[in-house]
């Protein structure tokens, strides 16, 4: 059962990229909910994901898309792609990392956000994963607006596992932009109980929440998210 479609993508970057592996990995996650009666509702949220790491150099790719129907008609459609390559630095205590982001998000009044960044990832940090960079963000919402802006991106993200093989899995965002650290900044954060099936089989339960506390348009500073998911890694 899902309880509501995620309309704006918070990625589990460090459940998804295998950090430390080497090799290929694939995984497909995909969420369904609908109605029947008073109202035919169907609403998806499909994502694949694609890992090619080696000894020095992970690539990850993740796209994600939504869309809700109302009696066979499409009301709102959102897309999200990602990708990042890592290299890491010999005898560092972080490596360096850059990534790009583009998304369509009627959801939260965005008709395009892309975004591009540059950082640094801290490899030596016990039990918290955390990396550092600086982002150029480009934002159209539904109604025209344009704003360009840069950014700080603070990243951490934590693991809690069980004894029964589940796990919590908890990541957030922190997005200030330079020009007015204060007034003009971004805040994400995703919670999400994860059950492995099987060796290739997950259920997982994610909750987000997104701040911004200079939405476009009309749009509420907060949204929240709530879906359940199936993911098969392959």
């Amino acid at each position: 059962m899902v309880l509501s479609i995620n309309g704006s993508p918070i990625v589990d970057i460090e459940n998804i990229r295998k950090s430390g592996e080497i090799g290929r990995f694939n995984n497909l996650e995909f969420a369904l909910a609908g109605s029947r009666g008073n109202e035919e509702r169907n609403d998806y949220d499909i994502g694949i994901s694609l890992v090619n790491n080696s000894s020095t150099i992970e690539r990850l790719f993740v796209y994600e898309k939504s869309e809700r129907t109302n009696n066979d008609v499409i009301e709102d459609e959102s897309t999200f792609l990602h990708a990042r390559i890592l290299w890491q630095i010999e005898n560092s205590k972080y490596d360096f990392e850059t990534y790009i982001q583009s998304s369509e998000n009627p959801f939260q009044s965005y008709k395009r956000r892309d975004l591009f960044g540059v950082g640094v990832r801290f490899s030596q940090i016990q039990y918290i994963k955390l990396s550092l960079s600086l982002l150029h963000e480009n934002e159209e919402s539904l109604l025209g607006e344009n704003k360009n802006t840069d950014r700080i991106n603070l990243y951490a993200h934590k693991n809690i596992d069980f004894e029964n093989d589940s796990f919590i899995s908890f990541s957030t965002f922190f997005q200030p932009s330079l020009d007015d650290f204060s007034n003009d900044y971004k805040l994400s954060a995703s919670l999400s109980y994860n059950v492995p099936v099987s060796e290739n089989f997950l259920i997982k339960v994610k909750f987000t929440d997104s701040f911004d506390n200079d939405p476009p348009d009309f749009a509420e500073e907060s949204d929240q998210s709530f879906v359940t998911s199936f993911n098969y890694s392959f």
